[in-house]
Parts: C-alpha cells; structure tokens; sequence
C-alpha cells in the first residue's frame, strides 16, 4: 500500500503589484523583483529560471477556473475538495486521445499483480484439522449471538470482525465444501461438534482469500506504462505539454515525472485507499526513488501530484474515492484505531467516503499528495488527506491513466530523476 525552488500560489480579489523585499519574498516575484498578475494567472518565472513548485489554491469547493491550456482551447477547472486540493477538469481528453491510450496500451501489453488461489494448496488444507491457535480457536469467538451453535452467518461475521474480511454466502459454502467440513451438514455446529471443527484450516484458508482473492484483495488490476519523452508519438507528447501547462510547473519537473501508467479494471476490479507518495518525516534520510521503485526501502517514493484520466465510460462502479477529503477532525492515528470496519476496503465501503469521483470520458482529476514547503519552496510534508482508491467494478470495464508528478525536498533537489535523462 504506499506516493526547483518553489512557487507558492498567492491569489488575489484583484490585480496586485508585490515589490520583493528579501530573498524569501521570490516566491511573488518576477525577475525584475516586481510582480503584477490576474488572478489565478499561475506563478511568475523567476530570472535565475530554477524549477519551482507550484501549488493552486482550491479557493473553496465548487471554485470554477477557466484555463487555456492549448492555443484558443478552453478547459475548465472545478474544485472538488479543499483538504487535499483535488480538482476536476472535464473532457480533458478527447474521445480519440482516450481511444488511442487504450490502444497504445493494448499494444505493449498489460501486466497484472494478479495472485490466483492455488487449488492443490486448497485440496491440502483439507488435510489440516485441529484448532487454529488464535482466536478462530475460540468458540465464543464464532458464537456470536452466544445461543451455543455456530451459522453460517456467524462465519462471515468472524470474518468480518476479526480479519475485516467481507465474505458473501456463497464464499463461505466454497469453504465448506473445499474443506470438506461435516461439521456443517445440519448448517450449524454445536459446542460439542467445535472439538473437531477444522478451525486451523478454517483459519488459513479466510488468511489466502484475503490476501489472494481479486474481490479481497488490496488491488486487483492490470496496468502498461508509456513513455512520454522523446520516443513518444505526438498525442503523449501534446498531452505532457498539456499537463505542464495544468500544472503550471518547470519543465525540468514534468520531464522528470514517470511515464504514464495505464490501468485496467475487470469485474472486482479495485484498488482499496492509499497514498500515492510517502511521508518524509520518517524517511527523510533517503533520496526520492523517482522512476526506480526496486531500490525501495533504500529510497522513497515522493509522488507530488497526480493527474488522474478517465479513458471510458464505465457501466457500474469504478469510482474515484477519498474517505476523508475535507474532514476538519481527521486524525490518521485516531482514524484507523477508531474503525469498527476497515474503511480503506473500497469494495465494501466506496461510498463512506467524504468525496466520491464517478467516472467519465475524458475527464481528469488532479490532486496534491504533498504540500509546499514555504521556507524552500521545495515538496513539503504528504497531505494525510490525499487518503484515495478505485471503488470497486461491479459491471464492464474501466480503463484510467495516471500521471505522477514527481518532485524532491529541498536536500535531495540536485538529484535529477532517474528518467529525466530519456525527455
């Protein structure tokens, strides 16, 4: 699970003339030290032209922005949330620019992390009996109504409270007759009967769905990467220049992002809540990964904006979730230790979630996994709030893109990213 000295976005009701001061004063400065601009106008380019940060104001949910991102093409951009900033930008792509990244993706060929249950190891399980050494050991763990008989309901609830695993009867009958359980035959086992109940294996086999099954899992999924550099063709490449001009950072920084991920969903298809980038304060010792995630832990991933697209309509599901997008008391600590259900499992609880981004054609969205720090101007801190998944697919296909912005805090800003040497 896992995400240039800056320019910081100071808006403004009107035109605004700021006069530097001091050097900390560069971040509203143009090169010759005065800086007038229009709202929302983006950041000024600094004489000594080094790549800074930049960071829009959301200004308030529902702000409307209209941008020209491309000669005589006018984008809009909505906010969505505040904590984190995330923006919606409809029809950022064009139905033929959709279509062709499906089919450059197609044509290299998408990889998934899919796990599959192994059906020997399942057939072996059934030779595994005694009591698991835990709490699936314990009768009064399953008994949960305490009327001395264990249900089949009594096992999705165990599942449930105890590995927030969310099976549905029809899982539980697989397990029953995978483990060839007879304790089961009469759909209920009594304490007596409990002596010989397989929990051991019972125990194992809920661990393996959890872990392997596409419907439980973290993510299940299959993805291409695309370069957008030199040897891209030109849609990748006017896209890039379109994100630059979204993003409205150096060039230095968008050529150092990574390539473009292209994501596919089948049916279960999801990717329960996470964060894209990490937290520096922890490791703040190690370099940014960039584009090498193999070197992980001896680096760390610092993702600093994503670009999110829709590349089709989807039939049901497949929403863009953020449990706790613009929630004044969130605490990540108290969160996860005041959870009676794994909110993080998207499969079961998308729409808990405090912003939820159906799918469209062609629309984007972007957010902030970090924010700015204003002494450096370089990437700050991981925004806690940047919290997302993929809710599940419940029917047809989904297909989205991702670009990653990466970016460096002020002490590892001399390292270029490893795959700024191919744009």
């Amino acid at each position: 699970m896992l995400h240039i000295t800056v320019i910081l976005a100071i808006f403004f009701t009107h035109p605004v003339l700021v006069r530097c001061t001091s050097q900390k004063r560069l971040d509203k400065c143009c090169d010759n030290g005065v800086c007038y601009r229009e709202d929302d106008q983006g950041p000024c380019k600094p004489s000594d032209d080094k790549p800074r940060l930049y960071r829009w104001d959301p200004v308030k949910k529902g702000h409307v922005r209209e941008l020209e991102l491309e000669s005589g093409r006018i984008f809009t951009m909505i906010t969505l949330a505040t904590k984190p900033p995330v923006f919606e930008i409809p029809d950022f792509l064009s139905e033929s620019e959709c279509n062709h990244i499906i089919s450059l993706a197609e044509k290299v060929g998408l990889r998934g992390s899919d796990l599959h249950l192994d059906e020997e190891l399942d057939k072996n399980k059934e030779f595994l009996r005694g009591h698991a050494s835990g709490k699936a050991g314990n009768f009064l763990n399953w008994d949960k109504n305490k009327d001395g008989v264990i249900t089949r309901d009594e096992i999705i609830q165990f599942a449930e409270g105890f590995k927030f695993l969310y099976l549905d009867p029809t899982e539980v009958d697989d397990m029953i007759s995978k483990l060839n359980i007879e304790e089961f035959d009469d759909d209920q086992v009594t304490r007596e009967e409990f002596a010989t109940l397989p929990t051991a294996a019972m125990d194992e086999y809920m661990n393996d769905i959890k872990e392997k099954h596409p419907a439980h899992r973290e993510r299940f999924s299959n993805q291409a990467w695309l370069l957008q550099g030199k040897t891209a063709d030109q849609v990748l490449k006017r896209l890039r220049k379109r994100v630059a001009k979204l993003t409205r950072l150096s060039d230095r920084i968008i050529r150092g992002g990574e390539p473009l991920q292209v994501v596919k969903y089948d049916n279960n298809g999801h990717y329960n809540a996470h964060y894209d980038s990490q937290f520096v304060a922890n490791l703040s010792h190690v370099k940014c990964c960039h584009l090498d995630l193999s070197q992980l832990p001896n680096c760390r991933v610092c993702r600093y904006a994503t670009i999110l697209y829709y590349l089709n309509d989807v039939e049901d599901g497949g929403e863009t979730a953020f449990p706790v997008a613009d929630n004044d008391t969130f605490d990540k600590k108290t969160y996860i230790e005041s959870m009676s259900d794994d909110k993080f499992n998207l499969m079961q609880f998308c729409h808990d979630g405090n912003l939820v981004v159906a799918p469209k054609r062609g629309k984007a969205i972007m957010w902030y996994n970090h924010f700015v720090d204003e002494e450096t101007g370089w990437m700050g801190e991981m925004d806690g709030y940047s919290l997302h998944g993929g809710c599940g697919l419940w029917s047809g296909t989904k297909w989205i893109a991702n670009n990653w912005i990466t970016s460096a805090d002020a002490q590892w800003a001399h390292y270029k990213s490893d795959h700024d040497v191919d744009n």
